[in-house]
Parts: structure tokens; C-alpha cells; sequence
């Protein structure tokens, strides 16, 4: 039904969740990067490590170590929770919590700008065995607020066995969320609820989310979801729903509805996705070194695809790990320019030019959603004329002056794709 709320004074944020074109399709090989394939061969080397020199807002763990759930607590204690209302929201913290290859039998509750990231080749690499597993709750138990306001946070690359019975006769995975707050390449081995019911009136209002390159076993329910986009996944059923929810290349999607009427639902469903790049990703060896992963388009696709097809692995020996205490601006767009790769690791970075994209197939990858701001009214990411560049996992964000583009891709004389 219709309904009205009210939100606290935002920031201006736009939140980049993936933006890909063209690129050659590449096997998929754990060797050092030819820098030759960014566009010339690489007169500046950086001396960087493999693996990286990660700042503290990197969290690494192994299902060996003893301390995982109090490390994973202190951080929600800051970000995330509903004492008080939708704590976290403004904070200046940002998490990237990586899991190695493993079973972790804790409870990984996810807050505003938290990252869980498996590192294993295939998301059943990282297995989280416990009640909850990783989850995401309301962040109002007053129903009319709810969800509304679960933004900036994320959920990539495991394997959920939770069977955590959330209110009466309902268990599985919880990501009661709204905009900005994807989960991609997850397998859910039981059921998946897209919202959350604490008692009272109604189910708790969640407004937008979007899911891709995800399998659940069992039943995805939506419930008070109000719009919601799922990608190149698999389902076993899907129920509910409240405006518009929309699947493309979804295997197991509900037959396409007008309107909420005679048992049914809104649903727009279309059988494949005519073209997209999934968004690149981080793993780890066995020898505890880290690989960039980045995916080949594909046309005309369907279902789940967790093998690198076509895509390119790339050492993080030609990778630049940009720490927000230590770089700026200047100092990371040497590293593009020389034609290394960048992720961007968790923390807000307040540049005063952009960072400079001018390699095909160059990648700019956030973790932990790291906070892009503009500093003197500049846009913060431009993408030359150049093919195949990826943007992805990164919040952009005005400053404190009149800000006319954040993000600008191409000059309008090239494909810039």
C-alpha cells in the first residue's frame, strides 16, 4: 500500500555498483599482468606486494582463528544495528571483512558500510555453517521505517547454510535491505528472506535491492519488498512482493504479472540479460596470495556462472592497494598511469581531482565501500576513451562545493565502454 517517510539530511551519494563495457576475452591464468595489455609497457614500477600491505580496515580471517566473532561484533557495534535506530548511518568507518577458503560457524551481521567478501575461486569455497550466517536486520523494529533506510553495505562470493527461524514458521537467510546494498555470487543452501517481521501491525517496509550471479536452493521470499531487482541467478521459488519486482535471466522466476491481484504478483520477467560484465573480485591461494578477477561480458545469458569464462585473473603484484591515510589523488592516479590496477581499500578518500582511467580493460575496484569524495567540486572517477574499463564497489560523493558530475565516462568522441 501508499505510504510516506521521512529521512534524516543526506549527503549527496551515488553508489557505483558496476560499470563495464567491452574487453577482450582473455584466459583465465594466475600470472603476473603483462602491462602491456593496459595500453604500453610499464615504465614506473610501483615495487608492490603480493599479498598487499592491507590498512585496518581490512579484517582477514581463517576459520581456524579463535577471535572472529568478537572482532565481526565490535565492528557492528558501530555500524550497524537498531540501538539506536539505524546506527551506523552516518559514521565515518568502513569495513571490508574477508573470509579465506574455510567453514566459519559465526554470525556476520552486516551494518552500513560493511563488506563480506569470501575469497575462495567458487562461493562454496567459503562455507558459513552458523544459525545466521551472514545476515542483514531491519534497522527499525517500527514497521513503517523498517528496512527503509538499509543502505551502503554489501555480500559477496560464500555459501549460507543458515537456519535461523526469524518469527514463526520462517528460517533461512536474512537480507531485509533497500538500495545500495547488493548481494552477488552466493549460493543460500536453505531459504532467503528479503525482508524482516518483529511483530505488530505488519512486516517491517523494505524498499529496493538488488541480488545477481546468486543461487538459492530453497524459497526466495520478498515479503514487504516494494521493488526489487534480481540478475543471472537461480531460484527455487519465488514468492511475494509488493510494486515491482524485475528478473532477467533468473532460471526459476515467476511468470511476468501486472499489479498485485488474484493471488499474484507485480512481476516483469525477462528470460536472459542481453549484456553485462559481472562485477570483478578478490581471491586467495593457497600460499595467501591475492588474485583480481575480472569476468568477460557475456551476451544473452542466463543462470549462475561461477567459473572465470573467458575472464582474466590478474596478481596483486599488478594490483594497487590505494590505504585512504596514505594516498591521495596524486598518488593513485601514478599508479593508473602506469597501468596497474587499483582497489581501493575501505575508507573515505577525499580527492582534489579525479582519478584518471586511461588503459582499455582498467579496473577501479572498491572493497568495503570505500567513500570516494569530491573535494574541490571535481568529478572523482574519469574513464578515458578506452574499452572494457570496470568501475565497481565504490560510493561517490559530494563535498562541500557545487559538484556538477562525479563519474565521467568518455569525452563523447570515443566508445569509452
Amino acid at each position: 500500500r501508499a505510504f510516506s517517510h521521512s529521512m534524516p539530511p543526506m549527503r549527496p551519494v551515488l553508489a557505483v555498483a558496476l560499470v563495464a563495457g567491452s574487453a577482450s576475452a582473455v584466459a583465465a591464468s594466475k600470472l603476473p599482468l603483462k602491462k602491456s595489455s593496459l595500453g604500453s609497457a610499464n615504465e614506473a614500477p610501483l615495487g608492490l606486494s603480493n599479498p598487499p600491505s592491507w590498512p585496518a580496515s581490512v579484517l582477514l580471517f581463517e576459520d581456524s582463528d579463535t577471535d572472529i566473532q568478537a572482532k565481526i561484533d565490535a565492528v557492528y557495534a558501530t555500524n550497524g544495528g537498531y540501538d539506536p535506530v539505524n546506527n551506523g548511518q552516518f559514521v565515518d568507518s568502513r569495513y571490508a571483512l574477508m573470509f579465506k577458503p574455510g567453514t566459519y560457524t559465526v554470525d556476520v551481521p552486516v551494518g552500513y558500510y560493511t563488506q563480506v567478501l569470501g575469497l575462495g575461486d567458487s562461493p562454496d569455497d567459503v562455507v558459513f555453517s552458523g544459525s545466521k550466517g551472514v545476515y542483514c536486520e531491519t534497522g527499525s523494529p517500527d514497521f513503517a521505517t523498517g528496512s527503509l533506510n538499509n543502505f551502503w553495505r554489501s555480500a559477496e562470493n560464500f555459501r549460507s547454510e543458515a537456519i535461523e527461524p526469524w518469527w514463526s514458521g520462517v528460517t533461512g537467510m536474512l537480507w531485509a535491505v533497500s538500495q545500495a546494498s547488493p548481494i552477488r555470487r552466493v549460493h543460500v543452501a536453505t531459504q532467503m528472506l528479503l525482508y524482516e517481521y518483529v511483530g505488530g501491525d505488519a512486516a517491517c517496509f523494505a524498499s529496493g535491492g538488488f541480488m545477481a550471479n546468486t543461487k538459492v536452493d530453497g524459497q526466495v521470499a520478498s515479503g514487504s519488498q516494494q521493488q526489487w531487482y534480481t540478475r543471472n541467478s537461480e531460484v527455487s521459488t519465488w514468492m511475494d512482493g509488493v510494486w515491482n519486482i524485475v528478473f532477467t535471466g533468473v532460471l526459476g522466476a515467476p511468470a511476468s504479472h501486472c499489479a498485485s491481484e488474484d493471488g499474484q504478483y507485480p512481476y516483469t520477467t525477462i528470460d536472459t540479460t542481453p549484456q553485462v560484465a559481472e562485477k570483478p573480485y578478490v581471491t586467495i591461494d593457497d600460499a595467501g596470495l591475492f588474485y583480481l578477477n575480472i569476468p568477460a561480458p557475456k551476451t544473452d545469458s542466463s543462470g549462475v556462472e561461477w567459473d572465470l569464462v573467458g575472464g582474466e585473473t590478474v596478481s596483486f603484484d599488478s594490483v594497487y592497494v590505494a590505504d585512504n591515510t596514505t594516498d591521495t589523488a596524486d598518488s593513485i592516479n601514478l599508479a593508473l598511469a602506469a597501468g596497474y590496477h587499483v582497489v581501493m581499500a575501505p575508507g573515505i578518500f577525499q580527492l582534489d581531482s579525479p582519478l584518471q582511467i586511461v588503459y582499455d580493460n582498467q579496473v577501479i575496484l572498491g572493497v568495503g565501500l570505500a567513500t570516494l569524495v569530491s573535494a574541490n567540486g571535481n568529478a572523482v572517477v574519469e574513464v578515458a576513451d578506452v574499452d572494457g574499463a570496470r568501475v565497481a564497489g565504490l560510493l561517490l560523493e559530494a563535498g562541500p562545493y557545487e559538484t556538477e558530475v562525479l563519474l565521467q565516462w568518455g569525452t563523447g568522441s570515443g566508445y569509452g565502454g
